[in-house]
């Protein structure tokens, strides 16, 4: 079985959770555009290093909310 232990992806959501999602969406979105000017304007010597890294991290957490939302394991 392909989904085996994967869940049913949820494809409805109640209103707070909708806009928990697009929130998150924004999130996920401007902490990767911040790590990459970061790069862009920085490079990724330490000094610089230090930042992407918490970028990276809030884009993670953002992007682990929206499976735990819509189901994706």
């Amino acid at each position: 079985m392909p989904n085996a232990g994967r869940g049913c992806v949820r494809s409805r959501l109640s209103e707070d959770e909708a806009a928990e999602e697009r929130r998150l969406w924004a999130d996920y979105y401007d902490a990767v555009v911040r790590a990459l000017d970061i790069m862009r304007l920085e490079g990724t010597a330490q000094a610089a290093a230090t930042r992407i890294i918490a970028e990276a991290a809030a884009a993670s957490q953002a992007i682990t909310r929206i499976k735990e939302i819509r189901g994706i394991n």
